[in-house]
C-alpha cells in the first residue's frame, strides 16, 4: 500500500516538474496562435485550397474572417489549383508501375482596397505514388489521399507565408 501511494506521489512530482520545465522554455501547442500581422482576412477562391485555408484560421483568437474586401486588412486570393499526374516509370507489362502527383496553387494577396500586397506566386507540391499489381484497384483512393494531403500542405504553407505579409502604411 505504502508503495503505490510513493509512486503516485513520486509520478505526479515528475509530471509537473515536467510541465514546468516545458512551460518555462516557451513551448506552445502548434496552432494556437499563428502571429499574423494584421485583424481581419477574406480568402477568395473555389478550390479546395482556399477552404482548407478557411479552415486552418476559423476560429484564431483576434482574426475576423469577412466576406466583403473593404471590411479586410488582407485579401488573399487562390488564382487556381492544378493536379498534374505523370507516369514516371512503367511494369515489364506495360502497366504504369509509379506515377507522379503534382500539385500548383497560384495566389496573390492585396490589402482591402486592391493594391497588391504580394504579385502573383505559386506553391507547388510533389508526391511519388508507388503501384502495386495486387492492389492496382485501391490505386484511385491512395491518390485522392495524396492529393487532400498536398492540399493541406498548401494550405498550411500559405497561412506560414501570410505570417510573412507587411501591411502597407
Amino acid at each position: 500500500m505504502a508503495n503505490t501511494s510513493r509512486l503516485r506521489c513520486l509520478a505526479i512530482s515528475a509530471i509537473a516538474s515536467f510541465a514546468l520545465l516545458i512551460s518555462g522554455c516557451g513551448f506552445t501547442l502548434r496552432g494556437q496562435d499563428l502571429g499574423l500581422p494584421f485583424k481581419s482576412i477574406v480568402v477568395e477562391g473555389s478550390q479546395g485550397t482556399a477552404s482548407e485555408v478557411l479552415q486552418i484560421l476559423r476560429n484564431k483568437p483576434g482574426l475576423t474572417i469577412s466576406s466583403k474586401r473593404l471590411d479586410a486588412q488582407v485579401v488573399l486570393t487562390v488564382i487556381s489549383q492544378q493536379v498534374d499526374r505523370t507516369v514516371v516509370a512503367f511494369s515489364a507489362a506495360g502497366r504504369p508501375r509509379e506515377i507522379q502527383l503534382r500539385m500548383r496553387v497560384a495566389y496573390r494577396v492585396n490589402d482591402g482596397f486592391g493594391s497588391e500586397i504580394s504579385g502573383p506566386l505559386e506553391i507547388t507540391q510533389t508526391r511519388d505514388l508507388s503501384i502495386n499489381e495486387a492492389e492496382f484497384l485501391a490505386i484511385g483512393s491512395a491518390e485522392a489521399f495524396m492529393i487532400e494531403d498536398m492540399q493541406r500542405d498548401i494550405a498550411q504553407q500559405l497561412v506560414r507565408r501570410l505570417r510573412a505579409v507587411r501591411l502597407p502604411s
